[in-house]
């Protein structure tokens, strides 16, 4: 394929930009910490923003004007140079150009059935009221094992349209997956909260039942994806959150990548409500079947997991990074989790969703995070996400990313500024 001359001129300048940050020295030091912090090395804590509403970032220079099949590159290209403009952090743009091989799934006989209200702010999020699909050992029939396949015609077309814009700039290289599977996230969307919550309690026998044939789902996907060589050691970002280690692939790594070679994550976040016990027996123990094999593991999203470190130390071997999100006391969380795992922090994003932003409780939240982990010899890291919004105004996360910085400094000492 050929760039027509306006779009040629259009990309080719963005790509421009963005290689020549690509090219920072930053990145490869940036890159190193996020390795050193998944070894568990107590560094400097990477800190992240993600699951940005970029809708309510009404700024021009967003705006795609390419033609439509360029869209998807030049979108990504404009947000990332926008990012790196004004709330970066510790963000890394890869020295390379990365392309994720495209997947296609028949589905698991079922779909989601919900009716949606959606804000008017431009954000992603939207509330959701979901039709139960799942009331009967009848309807989990018609749960079926899905087919997974490798689309290479669309990879190459994607991998063709990078390599023609970044021609002489920077390399493209073509990245796989890491393993992602939450059982009780996906029950959720088939059967709606009351529905599910309920019947954890009066119909135990069936929702065992329902889990076990989603873990079923999930270990014939996750074997599709290894026989298919659909899966990556190398990922840099693992669902929002620094995924580079020095620790995969496994040392009898010989070329062909497998589960053992590869992070896996998963996580139950309608589980807030259940006790530590009922949590174990309705997910963990599914989980330590799906994910038993996985090289590393990252357990955890919204729910709060302070008080079931134990639970998930006994049931993962290779469990490496636990989620604490805003729900949890960061001091009992890294009590339990100590040199152990990396506590992956998940900052209250309600502190960037104001008319006006006010520096005094992300100081009070990030200081008790770094207290908490620095007693207890805890690697730390910070992602805020789940931003559903922003009020209209993008200097709230270029706020709040430097009051983060300026606590940081204080606990772990000065970083150099990027140049």
């Amino acid at each position: 394929m050929t760039l027509h001359p306006h779009d040629r001129s259009i990309l080719r300048e963005l790509a421009g930009r963005y290689s020549e940050i690509a090219h920072l020295p930053v990145q490869r030091e940036r890159l190193a910490r996020y390795a050193s912090s998944n070894d568990l090395q107590v560094v400097r804590p990477v800190v992240l923003i993600d699951e940005v509403p970029w809708g309510e970032v009404r700024d021009p220079v967003l705006q795609c004007v390419a033609s439509p099949k360029w869209r998807w590159l030049e979108g990504c290209l404009r947000r990332a140079l926008y990012q790196w403009e004004h709330f970066q952090v510790d963000m890394v743009i890869p020295p390379v150009f990365r392309i994720g091989k495209v997947v296609n799934s028949t589905g698991i006989g079922i779909a989601v059935q919900d009716i949606q209200i959606h804000g008017d702010t431009g954000a992603y999020i939207s509330a959701h009221a979901y039709t139960d699909q799942l009331q009967s050992e009848k309807d989990l029939d018609r749960i079926r094992i899905p087919e997974i396949t490798y689309n290479r015609e669309a990879t190459e077309t994607l991998l063709a349209q990078a390599g023609e814009v970044f021609d002489g700039l920077m390399d493209v290289e073509l990245h796989g997956h890491a393993l992602h599977f939450s059982i009780w996230d996906m029950i959720a969307m088939y059967r709606g909260v009351d529905s599910l919550l309920l019947d954890l309690a009066e119909r135990p026998d069936f929702m065992h039942q329902t889990a076990t044939r989603l873990m079923e789902v999930a270990l014939a996907s996750f074997r599709q994806y290894e026989e298919q060589d659909l899966l990556d050691p190398d990922q840099m970002l693992l669902h929002c959150t620094p995924g580079g280690t020095h620790n995969l692939p496994a040392r009898d790594f010989a070329g062909k990548v497998r589960r053992k070679d590869v992070w896996g994550r998963c996580a139950a976040q309608i589980f807030s409500a259940v006790s530590p016990d009922m949590h174990d027996a309705f997910d963990l123990v599914y989980n330590e079947k799906i994910f038993g094999e996985c090289g590393l593991l990252y357990y955890g999203c919204c729910e709060p997991l302070d008080g079931k470190i134990d639970l998930l130390r006994k049931r993962f071997p290779n469990l490496r990074k636990v989620s604490i999100t805003p729900w949890a006391n960061p001091e009992r969380a890294a009590e339990q989790i100590g040199p152990d795992f990396v506590f992956a922090a998940k900052p209250n994003p309600a502190f960037v969703g104001g008319a006006t932003f006010n520096p005094a409780p992300v100081r009070e939240e990030i200081t008790r995070y770094c207290e908490a982990c620095i007693a207890h010899r805890t690697p730390l890291e910070f992602v805020i996400k789940d931003i559903s919004t922003i009020a209209n105004r993008p200097e709230n996360l270029t706020r709040w990313a430097a009051t983060v910085r300026e606590v940081i400094d204080r606990f772990y000492g000065p970083e150099d500024k990027v140049r």
